[in-house]
């Protein structure tokens, strides 16, 4: 009886648009298994304290598998297991296995996997690519030397940025000489002359987009 509900409950959060297969649910367990015979495997999980990408579930997505899409509206990227997850119920979750998923699509937002963690791409020119790794920082508590605790450790999300160039990747800080370093020393001045006529900033990740898809176009210019 409460596989039943499971699989009823799944199937109304899950629907298909125009763009996507649906995702017709036979069973859940270890496994989602559609009609058209794939399997989404991965595991039910109690809801945690795990940071997350966006506030809540109640997100479009696709997940993408041997060229195809399936649309979900009811996902969201656990930033703490670098997984994606669907609700099941109140208090659990169904994460899906990453290494069986080629990328997800997140209210437009694109994560595509790379050497086994999913990465969201901030922009794509053929082979070239600005990745978005969410990631996790803990910090230890605080002592309180006059009552002798110690108050309770934290997590908050950070951001780290990769450059991907064929099979090589870098990582690369938002700053100028960072940017700069990235170009050969005679394409230098004209990246800055860029920057500076876009009235562009080495710090925004908007504007970091923006300078890219202007070096993207000149790669041959780039290190």
């Amino acid at each position: 009886m409460e596989k039943s509900i499971l699989r009823s409950f799944l199937f109304y959060l899950i629907c298909a648009n125009s763009y996507a297969q649906q995702i017709t649910i036979n069973n859940i367990e270890s496994r989602l298994v559609t009609h058209q015979g794939i399997e989404f495997i991965g595991e039910l999980r109690n809801v945690s304290n795990d940071k997350y990408s966006y506030s809540n579930l109640s997100n479009q997505g696709n997940l993408f598998l041997d060229s195809k899409a399936y649309y979900l509206s009811n996902i969201n990227f656990n930033v703490t297991t670098n997984a994606f997850e669907s609700r099941v119920n109140k208090d659990q979750l169904f994460s899906y296995k990453s290494s069986l998923l080629d990328s997800v699509s997140v209210n437009s937002h694109l994560y595509k996997k790379v050497n086994d963690s999913f990465y969201e791409v901030l922009h794509e020119n053929g082979n070239k690519l600005l990745l978005k790794k969410w990631d996790i920082a803990y910090q230890a508590g605080v002592e309180n030397r006059l009552v002798g605790t110690v108050g309770k450790s934290s997590a908050q999300v950070i951001f780290k940025y990769l450059l991907k160039l064929e099979d090589e990747v870098t990582l690369i800080e938002f700053n100028k000489n960072s940017i700069l370093g990235l170009v050969e020393n005679d394409f230098q001045s004209v990246l800055e002359e860029f920057v500076d006529k876009k009235k562009r900033s080495y710090k925004r990740e908007n504007d970091i987009v923006e300078i890219l898809k202007f070096m993207f176009n000149n790669s041959e210019k780039m290190i």
